[in-house]
């Protein structure tokens, strides 16, 4: 297993998770495809985002998130730190190699990314 990163300062990132959290704008260009969503369900996002917040911890991960890695037999591993888990399976992650935050699913092997990344609010509410 990777040795825990000394660069992060995980109260400090649950903090800054809940920052994005109370000013998350949602913005939805005009040359989008889709529809966008109603301020309801966008509220209900994010209402599910701050009860799905945990004490940050670091883990283990399984980077799956190009079609090379999920053809891989042994896909590279990761310490990224867990900061929300929504109770159906998937958590929230952040992972300090890239700067990004990702999703990753938690199954019989572990935690594996699965190729959303980016900010935290959007990586949540795209689960």
């Amino acid at each position: 297993m990777n040795t825990e990163p000394k660069k992060v300062d995980l109260s400090r990132l649950r903090q800054q998770v809940e920052n994005e959290i109370e000013t998350y704008v949602y913005d939805f260009p005009d040359n989008a495809i889709g529809n966008p969503w109603t301020d309801a369900a966008v509220q209900q996002g994010l209402a599910q985002f701050r009860a799905s917040l945990i004490e940050p911890y670091w883990a283990e991960v399984e980077i799956r998130d190009t079609f090379e890695q999920i053809g891989m037999i042994e896909a590279p591993r990761r310490t990224c730190a867990a900061v929300a888990d929504d109770g159906k399976g998937v958590l929230l992650m952040f992972d300090p190699a890239v700067d990004s935050f990702v999703l990753a699913e938690r199954g019989k092997t572990g935690l594996t990314t699965f190729g959303v990344r980016g900010d935290a609010v959007g990586c949540f509410l795209a689960r």
